[in-house]
């Protein structure tokens, strides 16, 4: 009875050992076609079902679709990597990157101090269990009218993930296998892209745009002080793109009241977009009473018919043809009609 209980014992010790070495789930994040269709950058990001491993050697292989990106992408110089934060430069390195054949990628890192130092933040990142940015790749696009095809080769990948003993400078093997999140593999290459910039002399980028397309609903934002924005994967088509900004406000001057008082007077035109700016009551028809709310509001006085939000914008129609779009178009704050303001960029 009693060597029962040790073999129990020694059971349930091994059980308990299995189940706690982490195990990886790999997965692709924040891809999108960027630089006018030409590149396609995404994220490859990792973690671990329990905390506390601190990363060794690490692997990546994936298949994608020559069509889309050419073979022998890293022969060809079509593919270059950028460190995250598990991959921070001071503790790792990359051994080797290399076409693995013309339609698969393969890149090896490991750990500087990995046969000199154990496992401690110290010399190593632990990968966590939320989901950490490894490597961003970018990689030249070939034809946009393709989809991408990039896949996690599973079966290469398997055994080539280990992390650091804390106790010594043996490496230990994360569970086979690793999984996997998502693909890329029915991605569209194509894009949609432009700024969004003021509708001043300079006209200057705007940045925290938000954008949603239609139709499909994607969205793009906020927009950086470039004013660039991006999207990703649609069919050849027409588009629209709706347009919100939370940038500072601004550029109202008595100026705007006496340009509306002109236009209603039909000594001036104004464009559409100016039309909107200086409808800031939103009844669709630029009046007096707009004119008067801009009075009030540089009076200081108190404005609940103004309910036009802080910034309006040009309604673009993009067409995607052969997997590109572009629009570039533009924005004003609501009474400034002129397009006196300089909004902020940094």
């Amino acid at each position: 009875m009693k060597k029962f209980y040790v073999i129990f014992a020694l059971f349930t010790l091994v059980s308990i050992t299995v189940t706690a070495q982490p195990q990886l789930t790999w997965q692709f994040a924040n891809y999108e076609v960027i630089n006018a269709g030409t590149q396609l950058q995404f994220d490859v990001e990792v973690r671990a079902n329990v905390a506390g491993s601190y990363q060794r050697d690490l692997q990546i292989y994936f298949d994608y679709n020559t069509l889309g990106f050419g073979s022998n992408i890293v022969a060809n110089g079509k593919i270059s990597y950028t460190p995250l934060t598990l991959m921070d430069v001071s503790k790792y390195t990359v051994v080797n990157m290399a076409d693995n054949t013309s339609s698969k990628f393969a890149i090896i890192t490991e750990a500087i101090n990995e046969m000199a130092q154990p496992g401690s933040a110290t010399y190593y990142s632990e990968i966590t269990t939320s989901y950490q940015g490894f490597l961003r790749f970018t990689i030249t696009i070939a034809s946009n009218a393709q989809t991408a095809g990039i896949v996690f080769d599973q079966a290469l990948m398997n055994g080539g993930e280990y992390y650091q003993s804390t106790s010594n400078t043996d490496p230990l093997k994360y569970t086979d296998p690793c999984l996997y999140a998502n693909n890329l593999s029915g991605l569209l290459l194509s894009s949609i892209y432009g700024t969004v910039k003021y509708n001043n002399v300079a006209t200057t980028p705007l940045k925290l745009c938000n954008l949603t397309l239609s139709p499909g609903g994607d969205t793009y934002g906020p927009t950086v002080n470039t004013g660039i924005y991006y999207f990703t994967g649609m069919a050849d088509g027409a588009y629209t793109i709706a347009t919100t900004c939370s940038n500072t406000w601004g550029g109202l001057t008595s100026f705007d009241a006496t340009l509306i008082a002109r236009y209603l007077g039909s000594i001036i035109t104004l464009t559409a977009l100016q039309i909107k700016a200086a409808d800031v009551n939103m009844s669709t028809t630029v009046t007096s009473f707009d004119a008067t709310l801009l009075k009030r509001k540089l009076g200081g006085v108190a404005t609940p018919q103004w309910t036009a939000p802080n910034y309006v914008f040009e309604i673009p129609s993009v067409t995607v043809a052969s997997g590109l779009g572009t629009s570039n178009y533009k924005g004003l704050c609501s009474g400034d009609v002129n397009g006196s303001y300089t909004p902020p960029t940094e």
